[in-house]
């Protein structure tokens, strides 16, 4: 029986986190957001210190303005596992096309194609209390510059 309570505590881990990757793939912030505890953290990695913060004010900012910037902005989930109670790692492909500039990156209206990795922590209540994303900046930048 404790198997099949971890393995339906595992499914329903794996399936918040699908339920914000489809809401991301819709460009849907506000339902993206209702997968999060309001005072969970984020951490955009390749940005640094300036990719540190709160999922509602910094992850918010950043995910409106990619899909203003980006009006296809698309994902696939290739991967998602549990690596222990509440923590789950997806490996995400992000592609779009870009439409106006987005922060330091003029609008060429190039397209991009980049690997993502997304590492979610999860409360009891499977809400999203932690999010750590991954991608190679130098690449997803070069992408977008004129003569690609």
């Amino acid at each position: 029986m404790t198997s099949i309570i971890h393995e339906q505590k595992v499914l329903s881990l794996k399936n918040a986190c699908v339920e914000f990757m489809f809401a991301y793939q819709q460009r849907n912030v506000e339902k993206m957001l209702s997968f999060c505890d309001p005072k969970g953290t984020v951490f955009f990695e390749p940005l640094g210190k300036d990719g540190q913060g709160k999922i509602y004010e910094l992850g918010k900012a950043i995910w409106t303005g990619l899909i203003e910037s980006f009006p296809n902005l698309d994902n696939t989930l290739d991967a998602a596992a549990a690596t222990d109670e509440n923590t789950v790692q997806c490996q995400v492909i992000i592609r779009g096309t870009q439409s106006k500039d987005f922060a330091d990156i003029p609008n060429e209206g190039q397209s991009f194609d980049s690997d993502h990795i997304f590492i979610f922590r999860l409360s009891s209540g499977n809400k999203i209390e932690h999010i750590h994303i991954n991608w190679n900046h130098d690449d997803f930048k070069k992408q977008l510059a004129i003569g690609n």
